[in-house]
């Protein structure tokens, strides 16, 4: 991500996150068991969560005047609607890691400038703490019925 402005890396983060796969999910409503419906209550949590990032990276942009482009859900996921919660745990997990991938790399980018570095950090954090949360989910959609 080297020579890049940290707006366009700030930008690029944003729409990984308010596209992820977690993003998706959420919106299609997976499939849960019938007694575990908590389950679905946890992904939509996850996802606002998520969301919250989203809009501390819109704030900085708009701060800094930067036009903000939100993206677009990727086509291949469109293949997963209609799927339980049991398919696509695995697949939101990897996602989130993937994810965490790019903004690690992007806070070691933006690292001389303070504002940025100290937000993508913090986004950082929490995102780690959904994909830790996304493994609780797992164990407990694996739970035999």
């Amino acid at each position: 991500m080297s020579g890049q402005s940290t707006e366009v890396i700030l930008n690029r983060v944003l729409i990984q996150l308010s596209r992820s796969f977690l993003q998706y999910v959420s919106e299609s409503s997976p499939w849960v068991r019938y007694d575990a419906p908590s389950l679905a209550t946890e992904i939509e949590s996850l996802a606002a969560q998520q969301r919250d990032d989203v809009g501390r990276l819109v704030e900085l942009l708009n701060e800094r005047e930067h036009f903000v482009d939100f993206g677009s859900f990727p086509t291949e996921y469109t293949d997963q609607q209609f799927l339980g919660l049991d398919v696509l745990i695995g697949r939101l997990e990897r996602s989130q890691s993937k994810i965490n991938g790019l903004i690690s790399s992007a806070v070691d980018s933006v690292q001389h400038d303070g504002e940025a570095s100290i937000l993508l950090t913090q986004v950082l954090l929490n995102e780690k703490q959904i994909e830790a949360s996304l493994g609780s989910v797992a164990k407990d959609v694996k739970q035999p019925v």
